[in-house]
């Protein structure tokens, strides 16, 4: 959607570190056009081994750069000298703003940011570090406590997904009283990009023929196993069903996840997602852990059904019963027995279709996120 260049009093030059460019690509990429319309200027920020995913966002216009990254877990040597590196690049840049994004990538970027006397520095949650149970039955560990503690102390604002994370955060003690927060429902999603589509043909004849669409990173903890093992467990009984899954690779071996290819059909990454979300007639999303999904925001947008985990974020975009299904985490026989209701009563999916979309008008606007986000950032 065109934008036009919208006057300011003075322009910034704005830092945004994460974990990958993917992730600023496909989740803030609304957010990138808004800051440059107004004519400031993006730098962003991601680990050396994440350099493969830089260069759709040069094409926009983005400078970039990387950094070195001792891993997903706190390493006392390795961070000071991600940190060092990072407040490197941000001083050289001559960065006015810093937006840190991801769970280590955001505390380390904090105290790099504050390293290097960037004036507005704003954290954003997207999910709780590893050590960190979304269900809070596990305290973050000495190590990310100290992360923690550092990483918040580098911050002027701290920007969650779901009230949950930030109750989490809160009962470490790392948020200080100084430290302003807010809670903003995920990046959003782009209403015109994301219009509603038509439903598929619900029947073959007198069959239910329903394709059910998972669409994330091949990550086990995206729940990609639950959703395989659910699949073939519908297909002994409903075989017309169709399946599908998508995504970037992760931590599972696209080569394993072959041994389903008698339930499930698995396509590669994909750029644009809305072909399959138009395919499809719900959405699955079997997670173990979440900020607020993306894809089931642009799965709401598009009129669709949605059966996902009951956990902080996730479940923030169901209605029971209404436009959707929650399952526990980690639960097959939850998930297939949810899809099985779908397959039972198809005559529903219509109306909760038109509740989807309206749920996304109301909550999960992108331009009311990122007008939130922008005012933060003080763009």
């Amino acid at each position: 959607m065109a934008r036009n260049p919208i006057e300011t009093s003075s322009v910034k030059r704005v830092a945004v570190i994460a974990p990958d460019g993917l992730s600023i690509q496909r989740q803030r990429s609304e957010l990138i056009a808004d800051i440059m319309a107004r004519r400031h200027s993006v730098l962003a920020l991601v680990p050396e081994d994440a350099a493969h995913t830089l260069p759709a966002l040069a094409e926009l216009g983005i400078t970039t750069a990387t950094f070195p990254y001792s891993g997903r877990q706190p390493s006392m040597f390795g961070d000071r000298k991600t940190v060092a590196a990072i407040a490197a690049a941000l001083s050289d840049w001559r960065a006015h703003v810093a937006l840190c994004a991801g769970s280590k990538t955001m505390l380390l970027g904090a105290m790099a940011a504050k390293k290097a006397r960037v004036t507005r520095r704003v954290g954003l949650v997207t999910a709780l570090p590893p050590a960190m149970t979304s269900d809070g039955a596990a305290s973050p560990g000495w190590a990310w406590q100290r992360l923690m503690n550092s990483g918040c102390r580098g911050l002027d604002a701290v920007v969650f997904h779901n009230d949950s994370h930030r109750s989490r955060f809160a009962a470490t003690g790392c948020l200080v009283s100084t430290l302003s927060t807010m809670v903003l429902p995920g990046a959003g999603v782009d209403l015109e990009r994301h219009a509603i589509q038509p439903l598929p043909p619900l029947v073959n004849g007198d069959v239910p023929a329903l394709n059910f669409a998972m669409i994330a990173r091949l990550d086990a903890s995206k729940g990609v196993i639950e959703f395989c093992e659910a699949a073939r467990l519908v297909k002994q009984s409903a075989p017309d069903t169709q399946f599908i899954l998508a995504g970037p690779d992760g931590d599972l071996d696209r080569n394993a996840l072959s041994s389903y290819s008698d339930s499930v059909e698995i396509f590669a990454d994909q750029a644009d997602v809305r072909p399959l979300l138009t395919a499809a007639h719900v959405i699955v999303l079997p997670s173990w852990g979440e900020g607020m999904p993306r894809i089931l925001l642009e799965a709401l947008a598009t009129g669709r059904p949605i059966i996902t985990t009951d956990i902080p974020g996730a479940r923030d975009t169901v209605d029971e019963r209404i436009n959707g299904v929650l399952v526990p985490p980690k639960d097959v026989s939850s998930v297939a027995d949810a899809i099985a209701s779908f397959l039972k009563r198809p005559d529903l999916i219509p109306a909760m279709a038109r509740a989807s979309r309206s749920k996304a008008e109301r909550r999960f606007d992108v331009r009311q996120v990122n007008a939130a986000l922008l005012q933060v950032l003080g763009l």
